[in-house]
């Protein structure tokens, strides 16, 4: 009969080979490397850099250690929605907390369902930069906001380590985790087309206005991220928008 270990290495690859991690503007090699060597512990493979600093850097490599494969195969990117274009469900990762900032999981609670998706879904983990993480508009772009549970006299993690704990949980997760149909989700792509649709109109016919019509899309992102909108969802309301645009062009002069 197999150990647990074994079932473990069986179920882990499976589970997690579509998980990314995703750096926004690495800002220092080493801490790249670090990354790489984290992710293998974890079983991950994937990793996405947006603009960052050099990670074929001697540094980057003697930090790697065993995992400069990862390293070699990242993808480089000069966006962060070149990054997670294709992702069906985006995680955002933050310390500091706020009207904008309300992450609602920790990296605990937050795998089981990370797991779930993933069997269908690429998956973005995204990470911000050392010295100030993720911008408000770079959350924007998350579905979901985690944050790591630390102390909070001293809650700032190095970039390592915050990827390290939360693929962890990934890691243990897939151990026990019996894994059900998870839907297909929309992509990110498809979910921000819909989102430009939407504010278009919005503007057309008076709704969105003010000096702040930002925070009205925010609510309808926060509104469908926890949704989880397929892509069949996007299509459907994607025509009604272009139906309301039709109505509008042809009943106004």
């Amino acid at each position: 009969m197999p150990t647990d270990e074994a079932l473990l290495q069986q179920s882990v690859p499976a589970a997690l080979d579509n998980i990314r991690v995703v750096l926004v503007e690495p800002q220092h090699s080493g801490n790249i490397g670090a990354v790489a060597r984290a992710m293998k512990n974890m079983a991950l493979s994937r990793l996405v850099l947006v603009n960052p600093a050099d990670h074929l850097a001697m540094e980057a490599r003697m930090m790697a250690m065993h995992a400069v494969d990862i390293l070699q195969q990242a993808q480089v990117v000069d966006t962060l929605t070149q990054a997670i274009a294709d992702a069906g469900y985006v995680v955002g990762t933050t310390r500091r907390l706020g009207k904008s900032r309300q992450a609602q999981q920790t990296s605990r609670s937050i795998a089981p369902l990370l797991l779930e998706l993933a069997a269908s879904n690429p998956i973005a983990l995204v990470f911000g930069r050392e010295d100030s993480g993720l911008s408000n508009d770079e959350l924007a772009r998350c579905h979901e906001l985690i944050t790591i549970p630390a102390h909070p006299t001293f809650g700032s993690l190095n970039l390592a380590q915050a990827v390290l704990l939360v693929c962890y949980e990934l890691y243990i997760s897939a151990a026990t985790q019996p894994l059900a149909p998870p839907p297909m989700l929309a992509t990110t792509a498809e979910v921000e087309r819909l989102y430009t649709r939407m504010q278009e109109v919005l503007r057309h016919i008076g709704f969105l206005h003010g000096s702040n019509p930002d925070r009205m899309m925010g609510y309808f992102r926060r509104f469908f991220a926890r949704v989880g909108l397929k892509s069949r969802d996007v299509k459907v309301f994607l025509g009604v928008f272009r139906q309301i645009e039709w109505y509008i062009n042809r009943h106004i002069d």
